[in-house]
């Protein structure tokens, strides 16, 4: 980063917007914060000022324009600018829309410190996403249970070193079947082979035991 940045803050917590200002300006590369409550005095703000970053909310008291739809149209009339989403409601629905619908930049949960915004602004301005840990970890989860019962028994089976032949004669499936189900979960949870399957699972399975209901799921076996 040559130049200072110059931020707009659309939030409609002025408490929060004021405390994020202070924090943001203790940077050596940000010049100017400026801050906006809505979509029309985002527009308004957009016209006469140079932005660079813009840190936007999702959830306005007012559902006319929300987080959604701001982000969405000032990408449209301003391509150039860096939208980085700052919020406390991560899902994996959201996440997707805002990439796919409003090309933003970043996505950050809202309850971590300023050092991982710094690392987001760092980050987008080298023309990279960024995604924070915690909502990497939480779109992992979902995927994680999204994955059908079939793909579970899959999964179990590969961690305990069976081939593709062996799995489809332990569950009275085609070997063809079988390699669908891994086909499938290497394009869910962004793997190249099962060792990286394997051990994303199993780092997974560590850390959200909560998340596998131990009744009727597979990996009980695994203890």
């Amino acid at each position: 980063m040559k130049n200072k940045l110059k931020i707009l803050l659309v939030e409609d917590s002025v408490s929060f917007a004021q405390g994020m200002e202070l924090l943001l300006l203790q940077h050596p590369k940000i010049e100017k914060v400026l801050h906006t409550i809505n979509y029309e005095a985002t527009l308004d703000a957009l016209k006469i000022n140079s932005i660079d970053i813009i840190i936007l909310d999702l959830n306005f008291e007012t559902k006319q324009f929300d987080g959604f739809m701001i982000a969405k149209k000032v990408k449209q009339q301003y391509p150039a600018i860096k939208i980085m989403i700052l919020t406390q409601h991560t899902r994996k629905h959201h996440y997707n829309r805002l990439l796919n619908e409003c090309n933003i930049d970043a996505y950050l949960d809202k309850q971590l410190g300023i050092e991982e915004t710094y690392a987001a602004i760092g980050t987008v301005m080298k023309g990279q996403h960024y995604i924070d840990k915690n909502i990497s970890e939480m779109l992992d989860i979902e995927h994680w249970m999204q994955a059908s019962m079939r793909e579970q028994e899959v999964i179990v089976q590969l961690m305990k070193g069976l081939t593709q032949k062996e799995i489809a004669d332990k569950l009275f499936i085609s070997p063809k079947t079988v390699e669908v189900h891994i086909r499938n979960l290497f394009h869910k949870f962004n793997v190249k082979n099962t060792t990286e399957l394997v051990s994303k699972y199993i780092r997974y399975k560590n850390a959200n035991r909560e998340n596998i209901d131990e009744s009727t799921s597979p990996f009980k076996s695994l203890g």
